[in-house]
């Protein structure tokens, strides 16, 4: 369809086509190749931003576990807190409010050194201590809170995620860092639990996180938030985002979200092992700016249009000018105006062409008077040729047919072949022109079938068919009555009586279709149409005559055929345009 369609296009419309198109592919690849190198560098810039951001994070985070840590382990260094387990190590429950009230200075110090630490608990078989300042939920001992149950089903994970105070009165959401006391002998049951407040840690990171625009989540490698819960999207919540994040203890790739593909780097805790800051930022939000490069590139693609389109109006008219005067030179030499000769200044391919379309116009004009010469001197030839295909053995038994009618007296049957032979003769002179119409052909056989009936009487009978429509239709003469000499000579001579000849003429798509059929003796088709392809035809003189002449007159359309069943059926069929060929002026 395209290509059918650019055939029949002019060519100043393919030039601007071409020029526009050419203009928007080449504005296209660079605004594509821009936003593509933007997109990348602007993906790239963020995610070595957040990375950096997150290892700030990490880094803030961890400082601030370290520091709880360092708390807690100075507290349990105290001389007050090694003799509180040298006492529980010897069962001396009569040290217990002593040993609490000692206790109270490390707690204290602890709580001052690390502003997180929301309070602290040692859990011992003799009883728990605590800071004063602290209000003790007595209803849920250690051994039975889901944080005993945590560190005795996973020991080496310190850090519980964010969860209510199940052990002071308040409701407090904390952090728990879980661990078993440090002693010169080990001591079972004896458990330190540092509750750090949600708020401040939460604070941390954020504000480590506050650099750059990616969201932020502190989760362990089970995949549950330590904190902030509610505003974690539920994507992360998947299995294959957490397979992710466990391939390395840091790294960054590229998720495919409900929302759109997500940036995400991730970090492991150096403190809390278990933990996880994982940083991510949408994609199609980050690279949002980089879109107004698509609005930029589309506004150019608009104007440049504009400036081809007219561009191409101004190159079209100053190409093509010399090109449409060379058509209007030839249209004028269509309308057969042979004097008209084309005229340029430029001497380029166009006006190159010109001049040999003027040459070609001279020797047109040589060839026309050189054809018109050979032609009249071949008409004449054909002229002759065609008398002589009446042949003397014709004559001389239609003259000695009619003499012997006359010493029989059969004056009547003399008269109809005077007339015949004379209006086969008028018929086949036509005036001298080579064109007559179907039904003077017609008529010109039938005339020389009844002088035939005279010269053999009883040996056939005969009949011509065709439509009334068809009669009027132009044909060269004398083409049928060869055809049916060929038949009666050949075909019939040897019969005694019984001979048929038929002759009818239709109209077969676009061609004139006349068939000629005989019961005579038949022939050998096949070799006889072999013979009437050659150059020279060698197939009879008067079957040769018609070939050449069809073919001269209405190109290789046209054509004789021969197909026989002998004693039965022999017919050549003529078949040539309706309309068209070459006919000659009349003279």
């Amino acid at each position: 369809m395209l290509k059918a369609w650019l055939y029949r296009t002019s060519l100043k419309k393919r030039i601007w086509l071409s020029f526009t198109a050419l203009t928007v592919f080449c504005i296209s690849i660079t605004g594509l190749w821009a936003y593509s190198i933007a997109s990348r560098a602007m993906e790239r810039n963020s995610i070595d931003l957040n990375r950096n951001v997150l290892n700030q994070s990490v880094n803030v985070l961890d400082q601030k576990l370290k520091q709880i840590i360092v708390a807690s382990s100075t507290m349990m260094l105290s001389e007050a807190y090694k003799q509180t387990i040298r006492d529980i190590q010897a069962h001396n429950t009569d040290r217990f409010f002593a040993n609490f009230s000692l206790l109270q200075g490390p707690f204290t110090q602890a709580e001052l050194t690390e502003n997180s630490i929301e309070s602290i608990l040692i859990s011992t078989p003799d009883g728990d201590f605590y800071s004063a300042g602290n209000l003790r939920r007595t209803a849920t001992p250690f051994m039975e809170s889901l944080l005993y149950k945590r560190i005795k089903d996973n020991p080496e994970s310190n850090w519980v995620e964010s969860h209510q105070d199940e052990l002071f009165a308040g409701k407090h959401q904390v952090i728990s860092l879980l661990l078993q006391p440090l002693t010169e002998n080990y001591v079972p049951d004896v458990f330190l639990t540092v509750n750090v407040k949600e708020d401040i840690l939460e604070d941390t990171v954020s504000g480590g996180a506050s650099l750059g625009s990616a969201k932020f989540l502190l989760i362990n490698k089970t995949g549950a938030s330590v904190f902030g819960d509610k505003e974690r999207p539920e994507w992360s919540r998947s299995a294959a985002f957490m397979d992710k994040l466990l391939e390395a203890k840091s790294g960054n790739f590229e998720y495919s979200a409900g929302d759109g593909p997500m940036l995400v780097s991730y970090a492991e805790s150096r403190y809390a092992d278990d933990w996880l800051l994982v940083s991510y930022q949408s994609k199609k939000e980050l690279l949002q700016p980089v879109r107004s490069i698509q609005w930029l590139v589309l506004m150019i693609m608009a104007v440049c249009i504009v400036i081809a389109l007219l561009l191409a109006r101004y190159l079209s008219a100053l190409l093509l000018g010399p090109l449409l005067k060379l058509q209007k030179t030839m249209s004028r030499v269509e309308q057969e105006d042979l004097g008209a000769r084309f005229q340029s200044p430029f001497q380029d391919e166009i006006g190159e062409a010109g001049r040999k379309f003027n040459q070609m116009l001279d020797r047109i004009g040589e060839l026309i008077l050189e054809v018109k010469d050979t032609e009249k001197e071949k008409r004449k030839a054909e002229i002759k040729a065609l008398q002589a295909q009446i042949e003397p053995h014709f004559l001389y038994n239609t003259l000695n047919t009619i003499f012997w009618k006359c010493e029989m007296d059969e004056y009547e049957d003399v008269k109809q072949m005077v007339i015949s032979l004379s209006a086969l003769f008028r018929l086949g002179l036509n005036n001298g022109q080579e064109i007559t119409t179907l039904g003077r052909e017609l008529e010109h056989v039938r005339q020389y079938l009844n002088l035939q009936q005279q010269c053999y009487e009883g040996l056939f009978e005969y009949t011509i068919t065709a439509g009334p429509e068809l009669l009027e239709l132009p044909v060269l003469k004398i083409i049928i009555q060869p055809l049916v000499e060929n038949s009666i000579l050949h075909g019939l001579k040897e019969l005694r009586n019984g001979g048929r000849i038929r002759i009818s003429v239709a109209a077969e798509a676009h061609n004139l279709v006349i068939r000629v059929t005989d019961n005579g003796a038949g022939m050998d088709a096949e070799k006889l149409n072999a013979r009437l392809k050659e150059p020279v035809g060698s197939g009879g003189y008067a079957l040769s005559n018609i070939c050449s002449r069809l073919q001269l007159y209405y190109g290789k359309e046209a054509g004789l055929s021969f197909c026989s069943r002998p004693l039965i059926e022999t017919e050549a069929v003529l078949s040539f345009p309706m309309e068209g060929g070459v006919y000659p002026e009349s003279r």
